[in-house]
């Protein structure tokens, strides 16, 4: 058999060894296969050095730099071509809303672009600059491919300031799209640092599941203490310490006797195991009406 490597020859071994002498030409003849691909890989980089060189020494010699400039691009697009290192694919995981067409656009690399020589950097930082985008992680995937891995912001309330709303997400920053339809459902916050704050509050108000479906929205009072609008329109002025505890005395009174059915407007629970409830004009003007004798 004709040797291909020169330092892949046949062993010398006993015949008592003729098992152990296939493996290792087995062996030798995948090492051989592997490094023939690898040289096939790499010939074109290499010609295309040798290329560049001899052409700017050209051109440094005798003056005409921007006509060996334009040349070299062809080689440079040719090598890559030939060398199989060129985008084909972009695979995306974790896209739910962001828009399709938006993120194309900020990726910005055409196939047929030379992988390595993608700037995975600058890609990070354009992607990352579409409003649901948190973060983005991206790799190349040789010969062909570009990896993108999206982390996508979870929206959390819609922020009330100036009268105007934003929607937030779960750490509280901005996710700087216009149209809010689809996020009505989600509670109002109000309060300069009500975002910042949003997240334990919300968590604080699921600890009473009879009540939080009904949070319509939060007020940040002070920026020490939260009042808490229902559905009916009744404010709830929780307390600056333990207001877990004191929202979930008021969803065991509201499951025990239906205190929110009440003609009530508002309910102080900003003092310690006290309860104070303001009544409705109606419901006030019934309370105080004389009585009839009989």
């Amino acid at each position: 058999m004709r040797q291909l490597i020169p330092w892949a020859a046949k062993s010398s071994k006993p015949a008592a060894n003729t098992g152990k002498s296939a493996r290792a030409q087995k062996r030798s003849r995948r090492a051989q296969s592997l490094t023939i691909r690898r040289f096939r890989r790499v010939l074109p980089i290499a010609l295309l050095s040798l290329s560049l060189a001899a052409g700017f020494t050209f051109a440094w010699h005798f003056k005409i730099a921007d006509k060996v400039t334009h040349t070299a691009h062809n080689i440079i697009r040719q090598a890559v071509h030939l060398s199989g290192l060129e985008i084909a694919d972009i695979l995306v995981i974790g896209r739910h809303r962001t828009e399709r067409d938006a993120l194309v656009a900020k990726i910005d690399t055409p196939r047929g672009s030379a992988t390595l020589a993608v700037d995975l950097v600058a890609l990070k930082a354009r992607v990352e600059s579409l409003p649901w985008v948190k973060s983005a992680a991206i790799q190349r995937q040789l010969p062909s491919t570009l990896f993108i891995s999206l982390q996508e912001r979870q929206p959390m309330a819609l922020w009330q300031r100036n009268g105007k709303k934003q929607l937030i997400d779960m750490d509280g920053d901005v996710i700087a799209i216009e149209n809010l339809d689809a996020f009505k459902h989600l509670p109002i916050v109000i309060g300069e640092d009500a975002p910042a704050r949003a997240h334990d509050a919300l968590a604080m108000l699921a600890g009473a599941p009879i009540l939080r479906p009904r949070v319509r929205a939060l007020t940040r009072i002070g920026k020490r203490r939260w009042n808490v609008r229902l559905d009916n329109g009744v404010d709830v002025q929780l307390p600056e310490q333990q207001p877990q505890k004191a929202w979930k005395h008021l969803a065991e009174l509201e499951q025990t006797h239906g205190i929110l059915a009440r003609n009530v407007t508002v309910i102080d629970m900003r003092l310690p195991d006290q309860l104070v409830m303001r009544l409705s004009p109606s419901a006030f003007k019934q309370f105080s009406a004389p009585g009839k004798d009989t």
